[in-house]
């Protein structure tokens, strides 16, 4: 019999708002209905119809190295905060880390983006804070921690995502403690682009009133310290609730406006409570995403009415957007935070801005103050653009644990796709224009090579997709830049803006085929794809969804091609650009599959790798060089070795590369067993694959 599956503690938590530098500032600041939203001073938003925005009223002088952007430093604050408050004066090594976000270093490359040809040796380097991944790889070098790593963007959802990740290692064992959750920074690009979207407001926004008019943009971060429950109680560590259930999905609508019968978002409250053994009348307390836009916020509370039922009229809702701001990326971590925050203390914050509350909505919410109700079940909800949707519910500690059980699947690829070269400038033309003309090359892509996936493999439930992306579509990023720059804030295009995030070419794609499971983005800079299936393969291994399309794509990007690729290919001889995908489609147990996955880690150690078989095993990698010490001391070192083919590829998607090599390689029966290993930033990511069905 298979153990239970370990329950997550939550053992601390870590706040940077506009309202303050630790969570109790923030929350005793929220409850009592303060604002921290004003006239933006942090650049020119002089031109612009709305001028407001919350901002962290503090430099950060002295944190971290003088590279690190803002993003980084806001990371490093609240998750300092929330390992001090969960009693680890110096982080465990093994720990693991996954940060949600959506602008990285933008705010300290926008001067430099903006400033032609002529780019200096020092500019250039400033451009190394641009990737999303950036700040995992310094917060995680800083606090050293040696466990699993992830840099995700959904975003709106990316730091409510990043939590869930982490819950999936937690759950299935792959990590005892992890440190989750989301930052970023306020930056010009994102305000000018929700400017020309028409949907902020001139004055504070008030979600869920009757007068509401917009969203209000904000900064900050947040983290949790999840631990499995055998981990917190062997330390004697305070409990502060539990994470029983969460739960991630795709509207597949629209880029930008949500599902109007709220369908698959009420379903994500659900399944996030099932998971967690309960129903509608065990919540006490929802913590709303709650933009505060006509759309958004009749949305979700239509979600929360299907779901909910006739609890709905009990349930107390609130949104702290109107006091802290949507600071994007990191909105689902704050907003999980202060939800944790509302069950220890018994204190619901309210809706700050709510006055007059929208009668057609329908909902209980909470107003002025706080109100002292002593929650012991609450949920907290997350939408992003692309309509990825995310929903966590948190438990008081003294409840006992109830739980569905879900047992460990046998994981497997059951189809691969490759696109490189000619065939990738063929993408565009395959799609259907009506539905894809505002598309970039890598939405075109990952839409046209996910649908060749699926229709080898015609899904009979929700597909999920995990996108690796390096830096995402820079060029057209930098001409949006350039455009405001030189002709003014009006010039914005604001059908344009939406596909500048990380994210866009994974939500174009769910947008596109229907897919209706988990969507994301991850980056890992060279080893992005390698990031992809090792965050698809947590979800599946945690039950979420029975199919993912997982792998990298990157399109060939003047801006990369001129400043950034010359940097990381002095690291990497032979670092090709272009334009390529490879994708596979990973699936849990009992579907047909063309390789079995037996291993996986992107933080994997030699002696921890399976033996090869006995005769007719294979090790393939992207650079044979740059892995030799890990492969010399591996059971793996006598197996005979090849560098994959694909020097034609870009970095980002080689890793991709070798393991659909090694998935034709067993389908051809030239090998029982392939060993696929990359070195990346932080460490070796290692595959074992192997011939047959899941067992």
């Amino acid at each position: 019999m298979k153990p239970p599956r370990p329950r997550v503690a939550i053992t601390g938590v870590g706040v940077v708002s506009a309202l303050g530098l630790e969570a109790p500032t923030t929350f005793e600041a929220l409850c009592v209905g303060r604002v921290g939203i004003d006239r933006v001073a942090g650049f020119d938003v002089a031109g612009l119809r709305c001028q407001l925005a919350a901002e962290v009223h503090a430099s950060f002088e002295g944190v971290g190295d003088p590279e690190w952007s803002r993003s980084d430093r806001l990371a490093w604050s609240a998750a300092r905060e929330a390992l001090a408050r969960a009693g680890f004066p110096v982080a465990p090594r093994d720990m693991s880390l996954a940060v949600g976000g959506t602008t990285g270093g933008m705010r300290e490359a926008e001067a430099v983006l903006t400033r032609g040809e002529v780019l200096t040796e020092s500019c250039a380097r400033r451009l190394l804070s641009y990737p999303l991944s950036t700040t995992a790889e310094r917060l995680g070098r800083d606090l050293g921690l040696a466990g699993h790593t992830a840099s995700v963007c959904s975003a709106c959802s990316s730091g409510a995502n990043a939590i869930a990740l982490a819950a999936s290692w937690v759950e299935t064992g792959r990590a005892e403690s992890v440190l989750a959750g989301g930052t970023d920074a306020l930056c010009r690009l994102t305000f000018v682009g929700f400017n020309a979207l028409g949907v902020m407001s001139e004055t504070p926004c008030r979600p869920f009133d009757v007068g509401r008019s917009g969203l209000t943009l904000g900064e900050g971060a947040a983290f949790l310290v999840l631990e499995s429950e055998a981990h917190a109680r062997a330390r004697g560590a305070d409990i502060w609730v539990w994470l029983d259930g969460f739960a991630l999905g795709s509207e597949a609508h629209h880029i930008t406006h949500p599902e109007p019968n709220a369908a698959r978002a009420a379903k994500l409250i659900s399944t996030s409570l099932s998971r967690a053994g309960l129903g509608a009348s065990d919540v006490d307390y929802v913590n709303a995403h709650g933009t505060a836009t006509q759309k958004n916020d009749e949305s979700e509370a239509l979600a929360l009415r299907l779901a909910l039922g006739a609890e709905v009229e009990r349930v107390l809702v609130s949104s702290q957007k109107g006091q802290v701001g949507h600071t994007l990326g990191a909105a689902g971590a704050i907003e999980a935070a202060i939800t944790v925050l509302a069950l220890r203390h018994g204190d619901v914050p309210p809706s700050g801005g709510l006055v007059t509350p929208d009668p057609s909505l329908g909902l209980r919410h909470v107003v002025g103050c706080a109100e002292h109700a002593r929650p012991r079940v609450a949920i907290s909800t997350s939408f992003g653009f692309g309509g990825a949707g995310t929903v966590l519910t948190f438990v008081s500690p003294e409840r006992i644990d109830a739980r569905n059980e879900l047992p460990l699947p046998s994981l497997g690829v059951a189809a691969i796709s490759l696109q490189s070269g000619a065939d990738s400038r063929g993408a565009l033309a395959r799609l259907d224009p009506a539905r894809s003309r505002r598309f970039d090359l890598t939405s075109a892509l990952v839409s046209a090579g996910a649908g060749h996936l699926l229709e080898q493999s015609v899904p009979q439930e929700e597909v999920g997709l995990v996108l690796g992306t390096a830096y995402g579509n820079v060029e057209r990023t930098v001409e949006y830049l350039q455009r405001i720059v030189d002709r003014g804030p009006r010039f914005a295009a604001p059908a344009d803006f939406p596909h500048l995030l990380p994210s866009a070419a994974a939500g174009n794609a769910s947008i596109y085929l229907g897919l209706r499971g988990p969507v994301l983005s991850v980056a890992d800079l060279a080893t992005s794809s390698e990031a992809a299936w090792c965050t698809a393969l947590a979800l599946l291994e945690a039950g979420h969804g029975r199919r993912m399309v997982a792998g990298g794509a990157e399109s060939e990007d003047a801006v990369v091609a001129r400043v950034l690729a010359p940097l990381w290919a002095a690291r990497t001889p032979g670092a090709a650009r272009g334009s390529a995908a490879s994708l596979a489609l990973l699936a849990a147990e009992s579907d047909p599959m063309l390789a079995r996955i037996e291993y996986w880690s992107d933080s994997a150690r030699p002696e921890h790798v399976p033996p090869p078989a006995p005769e007719c095993s294979l090790v393939l990698a992207p650079d044979l060089d740059g892995v030799a010490p890990f492969i010399a001391l591996s059971p793996w070192r006598a197996a005979p070795q090849r560098q994959v083919e694909g020097d034609d590829m870009p970095m980002e998607v080689r890793g991709g590369v070798a393991l659909a090599q090694a998935v034709e390689t067993i389908r051809s029966g030239n090998a029982k067993r392939v060993l696929v290993v990359s070195v990346g930033r932080r460490g070796h990511y290692a595959f074992v694959l192997a011939e047959g069905a899941a067992a």
